[in-house]
């Protein structure tokens, strides 16, 4: 998916930026905005694909807990992941963007595909890919269900699967995690007619946007309980990952 231009411009970065708060994972920023900008928020696009693959391995898998926990050779290791979830996320058109009206920039997407009970494969079983790193981290948000049955829980056949949140880092402190969350919701209730939505939030911040949007913890790990050699880090405010899960 991604072309060699966008994978030079990605390298580039890793090299050249620092990291900095521009995800879920890390607090709003102290920012103020004299005049905050116009924001459109639609559904995803195949449009958006290439500026979403940025702004995902650019934020996401460079902030978020267990990304920066276990140093991902970035760009590069978790490209296979990003383009499942965002093939995925448009052909389920459940996914939505944020755009600044005036620069027209992606600012902000959330990743959302449809699961179902009946599914017969999972594209994303932890043996179909090949970074050991990634593997490590799919096993730990399976574990994070326990025995755990979301579709018996609510009654249904289909739920909303929250994968990634990802805002760009100069327009941290306007609530765009908040209301991607909300307009993914209103969609697949009212048009995707779904009874139900889960995430596995991996720090506090992601965790206490979904709370704010009514989901409740359906259960948790604490990391270094998980693995205390590989997790050590992670002993301060993100020391867990929670599953949380709302009926629509």
């Amino acid at each position: 998916m991604h072309s060699s231009r966008v994978f030079q411009r990605l390298t580039e970065r890793s090299d050249s930026i620092s990291p900095t708060s521009s995800c879920p994972s890390t607090p709003p920023s102290s920012k103020t905005w004299s005049e905050p900008p116009q924001i459109d928020f639609c559904v995803m696009k195949n449009e958006h694909r290439e500026k979403v693959f940025e702004l995902v391995l650019d934020t996401f898998f460079r902030d978020e807990p267990l990304n920066h926990c276990l140093a991902f050779d970035l760009p590069t290791e978790p490209i296979e992941f990003a383009e499942l979830v965002i093939t995925i996320a448009l052909e389920d058109q459940c996914s939505f963007v944020a755009i600044d009206v005036q620069t027209q920039k992606i600012i902000g997407v959330i990743l959302n595909i449809i699961k179902s009970r009946s599914q017969n494969s999972d594209r994303f079983h932890v043996n179909n890919f090949q970074s050991e790193k990634l593997r490590f981290i799919l096993n730990i948000l399976q574990y994070a269900h326990g025995t755990i049955d979301l579709f018996e829980q609510m009654n249904t056949d289909r739920l909303l699967h929250i994968v990634i949140i990802a805002i760009d880092a100069h327009y941290r402190g306007l609530r765009l995690t908040e209301k991607l969350i909300h307009a993914s919701l209103e969609r697949a209730k009212t048009e995707l007619h779904l009874h139900g939505a889960f995430s596995e939030a991996t720090s506090l911040y992601s965790a206490k946007a979904f709370r704010k949007q009514g989901f409740q913890v359906y259960n948790e790990i604490i990391y270094i309980k998980y693995d205390a050699i590989r997790l050590a880090n992670l002993a301060g405010e993100h020391d867990r990952c929670q599953l949380l899960a709302k009926q629509l």
